[in-house]
């Protein structure tokens, strides 16, 4: 009895050191993908120095709340107009070559714009054509990195990826870029912009130091019917397109409160341009602790089970935010708001990758973003009009209840994604 135990003592340490062992091995992602997630870190530092100091350009521009509208319209129109295109194009061309020529574009975009500003020369025409470029060249970029990172790393390792580049992403766009940027407008206005270049700069070289051997297969299609393809392609998979739907309603609701955050924390909170800060940071910082305990979720409970626990933590943050009067409490509920959405991000990209095929990859994803993310200005029109029927917290109630409502029926929004998923460990298995 006593040498069974043992036995089974030192079968539980050697399992357990096997999956530490597992574990590392599918931390380590190699070279290749530390240099795309160097890009990422560096140009989405820029980023964040740019979002920052865009809205102050503008103020000094105009005062007329329109044309500072304008502007976030100009950004978010290309999702609508252009990423089903540069989708398909991410699916015909060497991803590697799109993500560089698209941070080269990028770079050439702001310098001008920064020169523009030093040589006092700018206009508010130039921001919203500025912002309009940018946007096209976004949606070229995301939809070649995404396609890219099954090409770099393993079929295990995507959840580990797709979570680091989600964390780096939110670190220097909300914590490194936003400080830097202010700083740098106080010194010169043209100077935020002109780092931002540099960084674009940076971040192509980092992917062009990648071996050139990542190309996707010669097209032997029409341009036309490789675009109707990836809108086929979401239509027509299950899981693909509940994972849209659901992502395009919450996406909806969420920003119908999101964007009158500032009001929210001025007359409901009672807060400051500190509060304010914090209510963002609180998400970003959520998003990256996610992180670091989102694979061991998934091992322990499962991908569907996660993605409905990110759901009741959205549910629980808004209904939080839509009741409470204090700020440090609604900054708390923001915390948990971005762990829900770290959890659901990093295992909708993972999905999508998984579940697609590497040639339809930047077709689909941009027919997802084009739902998913073009509704944004929807919701946030949907809420301007709510808050002024209902009164500010209105928005807020109404996204709350749409959280439970996503939440209550979770399991069964995620049905076909559970029936996805088990049918991939089968054929792995098998």
């Amino acid at each position: 009895m006593a040498r069974s135990r043992a036995n089974l003592v030192v079968a539980n340490r050697f399992d357990a050191v096997s999956k530490r062992r597992s574990r590392k091995q599918r931390e380590d992602l190699g070279r290749d993908f530390r240099f795309v997630w160097l890009s990422i870190l560096v140009s989405s530092s820029g980023d964040g120095m740019f979002v920052t100091a865009f809205p102050l350009l503008a103020a000094i521009l105009t005062r007329d709340p329109v044309l500072i509208a304008g502007i976030t319209i100009s950004t978010r129109l290309p999702w609508l107009l252009f990423s089903i295109f540069t989708g398909a194009i991410a699916d015909r061309s060497d991803r590697r070559k799109l993500m560089i020529g698209a941070d080269v574009a990028r770079m050439v975009i702001v310098g001008a714009l920064g020169a523009a500003i030093l040589f006092e020369v700018v206009a508010i025409w130039q921001l919203y054509v500025c912002a309009f470029l940018l946007g096209i060249c976004e949606t070229m970029h995301v939809n070649a990195a995404q396609a890219f990172i099954p090409a770099i790393v393993k079929q295990d390792q995507l959840l580990p990826a797709n979570a680091r580049f989600a964390s780096a992403q939110i670190v220097s766009t909300q914590f490194i870029g936003p400080p830097l940027g202010v700083a740098m407008f106080n010194v010169a206005h043209s100077l935020p912009f002109i780092a931002d270049a540099v960084t674009f700069a940076g971040s192509a070289g980092l992917v062009a130091a990648i071996p050139d051997e990542h190309a996707v297969e010669k097209p032997t299609t029409r341009f036309r019917d490789d675009v109707l393809d990836g809108l086929r392609y979401l239509r027509d998979h299950k899981a693909l397109r509940r994972l849209t739907e659901i992502l395009a309603f919450v996406n909806f609701f969420y920003f119908a409160a999101i964007s009158l955050l500032v009001l929210y924390n001025d007359d409901i909170l009672g807060g400051n341009k500190v509060t304010f800060t914090a209510l963002s940071v609180g998400a970003a910082l959520g998003t990256v602790l996610s992180r670091f305990f989102i694979q061991r979720l998934v091992d322990s409970r499962g991908t569907t089970t996660t993605m409905v626990i990110s759901m009741w933590l959205w549910a629980v943050a808004t209904v939080v935010m839509a009741i409470t009067t204090n700020a440090w409490v609604a900054i708390g509920s923001n915390v948990i708001l971005g762990v829900g959405t770290g959890l659901w991000l990093s295992l909708n990209t993972t999905l999508r990758q998984q579940l697609t095929p590497s040639r339809m990859l930047g077709r689909m994803n941009a027919a997802s973003r084009t739902v998913s993310w073009g509704i944004v200005p929807f919701g946030a029109a949907f809420g301007g009009v709510a808050a002024r029927l209902l009164g500010l917290r209105g928005p807020f109630l109404l996204s709350a209840a749409s959280m439970v409502a996503c939440a209550l029926l979770g399991r069964r929004l995620l049905r076909p994604v559970d029936d996805a998923v088990n049918a991939m460990q089968h054929d792995q298995s098998g």
